[in-house]
């Protein structure tokens, strides 16, 4: 059965933030940042022990990616963009 959590979004510090976090014993640091000219949330994940960026990419409600090993092509886990705003992203992750 697969874990779900939440990817950590601190609304008091808003756009642009940092965080880490460890997924199925991998730790990663995200990015989040607000696009301003086009009026959406980006998330960078970069996997923390071989500085690797493993996604990139605009934050669609409701959209899953499947984050995979850029090299292996493995997937690695799912994000579910479930409420993006300019104020809050709250993200899923499965694994």
């Amino acid at each position: 059965m697969p874990t779900v959590n939440i990817l950590p979004f601190d609304q008091k510090l808003g756009y642009p933030q940092r965080q880490k976090v460890m997924i199925n014993g991998v730790a990663y640091q995200l990015f989040y940042r607000w696009n301003y000219q086009g009026n959406f949330a980006v998330l960078r994940i970069r996997r923390v022990e071989d500085n690797e960026i493993v996604f990139e990419g605009k934050l669609t409600v409701k959209n899953p990616f499947e984050i995979k090993d850029p090299k292996t092509h493995e997937v690695l886990f799912t994000i579910l963009p479930w409420n993006v705003n300019e104020k809050k992203a709250e993200v899923w992750v499965f694994w």
